[in-house]
């Protein structure tokens, strides 16, 4: 029996091949998934799952698509994309599934008077992926609210990981060392508040981030992590190989780290172009994809930034991806 149809019996009828990944992704860029599925309930992703560990076939879960570059060549194996979008509120604790739209459970959060996750209303992607990948913005991040992660081991056991077992860190958390782990649902434990206000906060959040970022255009979020230096002593050889006017203060984050979008605006790389793909001339640390761009267009302007700025800064900085490549 073809490997299609034993997928199509173990998992559902709508089980297809082939299929083009970039309209899932918000670069929009990336080849075919070998095998294609949409979860819409956690059963189906655990079916899934388990079908692809019965058939010995490599699985990767795809969220919303960003923060991702998918490889021109698509992806082998099963990828299994989450659209289980369910939002359920208990009090001060709302519940959603992976595939919920981080926008969606801002909006329907802030509507029910709950405050802690208006910030989201501007964050690309899935509940999944913001929490994998601890996302944030405007001081915020995913573990300041959440409480737990209902999860799928790589062995097929469902359980519950609390705030503590994710090791949440900057951009990072215990899911990116836990390959094959597929995060269910998650539970926040939210502020209860008034809903006007938690609407005029998104409203200012949003207004915000469509100022600073390109938010129209085809990326996929930014590029790279913010640069966290040892010793002021790396900012005094930065200023230098910047050439920065010695009135000109170097903008640090309340972690202490320098903004990359800012480094890579004073390296005068701001439109630098290869094939399709282009550093933003609003934000530095954002690749756009023009709308011909490629995976291979990203990675050779990803590299081509990063080594500029090593080289202006003595070695210094050294640049590390916040996108996460696939089928590469």
């Amino acid at each position: 029996m073809p490997l299609i149809d034993e997928l199509r019996k173990a998992i559902a009828p709508e089980m297809r091949e082939g299929v083009p990944l970039a309209p899932f992704t918000t670069f929009r860029i990336g080849g075919p998934a070998e095998y294609y599925f949409e979860a819409k309930t956690d059963e189906e992703a655990v079916r899934a799952i388990a079908a692809c560990r019965d058939l010995g076939l490599p699985y990767h879960v795809l969220g919303g698509g960003s923060n991702l570059l998918v490889s021109d060549d698509g992806i082998r194996g099963l990828t299994i994309r989450m659209v289980n979008s369910s939002v359920s509120v208990d009090g001060p604790v709302v519940t959603a599934g992976a595939g919920t739209p981080s926008g969606r459970l801002a909006r329907e959060t802030a509507e029910a008077g709950l405050s802690g996750l208006e910030w989201m209303i501007g964050l690309p992607g899935t509940v999944g992926g913001a929490i994998r990948g601890n996302a944030g913005m405007f001081g915020s991040e995913v573990k300041d609210s959440l409480e737990s992660v209902s999860v799928l081991t790589p062995g097929g056991e469902a359980r519950i990981m609390e705030n503590r077992d994710c090791l949440f860190g900057y951009r990072d958390s215990a899911f990116k060392r836990l390959p094959g782990t597929v995060i269910l649902s998650a539970k926040f434990r939210l502020t209860i508040g008034e809903a006007e206000a938690c609407r005029k906060k998104m409203r200012g959040f949003l207004e915000k981030k469509t100022t600073a970022q390109p938010v129209s255009g085809l990326t996929a979020g930014c590029a790279f992590k913010n640069w966290l230096p040892k010793n002021e002593g790396e900012i005094v050889i930065v200023r230098e190989g910047l050439g920065l006017a010695p009135e000109e203060a170097v903008p640090r984050t309340p972690t202490g780290a320098v903004p990359t979008g800012w480094i890579i605006d004073r390296a005068q790389l701001k439109g630098m172009r290869i094939g399709g793909g282009f550093v933003s001339e609003k934000h530095g640390n954002f690749i756009v994809n023009d709308g011909t761009g490629t995976a291979s267009d990203v990675i050779a302007l990803t590299a081509a930034v990063r080594m500029r700025v090593r080289d202006m800064t003595h070695g210094i900085i050294l640049l590390e991806d916040e996108i996460e490549y696939v089928g590469f």
